[in-house]
């Protein structure tokens, strides 16, 4: 809770990911700039089944009335939603050769951390994090399998060009 509201009092961009779950949170919500809970952690704060996109905006929308200013859904091979003041942003997955999911929810977070950092616009931050989980997936282990900025950089690029010769 000091973190966050020092965040807040120098104007410093939050990024909360609440896993665990934890009981007794308080009122950290309205110090939270970005909440990243997966579907199984949604649904724990919220009591709403996290079953598709539209539940998932029912749970996302219910945490912003906490006070929360952006909640992202992440929702594994479904990518991820944003619920903002302005509505829904769909985020879909990379479809990539899946090795091991252990630490794609780390690598979204870290990366959707630096991109809003950079103060990248909420749907590039959502495809920049959506890349650097998908390559997470395609390695084994958790540290070993977290890509390098260089590596979701060149990821982006090669499906860029792929979209412009579409």
């Amino acid at each position: 809770m000091w973190a966050l509201e020092e965040a807040r009092r120098r104007r410093i961009v939050t990024v909360l990911n609440p896993a665990p779950v934890r009981e007794g949170l308080g009122d950290v919500w309205r110090f939270v700039d970005y909440l990243t809970p997966n579907e199984r952690e949604a649904e724990r704060l919220t009591g709403i089944a996290v079953r598709d996109l539209r539940s998932a905006a029912a749970a996302g929308h219910a945490l912003r009335r906490r006070g929360v200013g952006t909640v992202i859904v992440t929702l594994g091979a479904q990518g991820a939603l944003a619920c903002t003041a302005q509505g829904e942003i769909p985020a879909p997955a990379r479809a990539v050769a899946v090795v091991d999911t252990t630490a794609a929810g780390d690598a979204f977070n870290g990366a959707l951390a630096v991109a809003l950092g950079a103060g990248d616009r909420v749907e590039d931050a959502l495809r920049f994090a959506n890349a650097a989980a998908a390559l997470a997936c395609t390695r084994r282990g958790a540290q070993p399998s977290l890509p390098t900025r260089a590596e979701v950089d060149r990821l982006l690029g090669a499906t860029e060009r792929n979209d412009v010769s579409d």
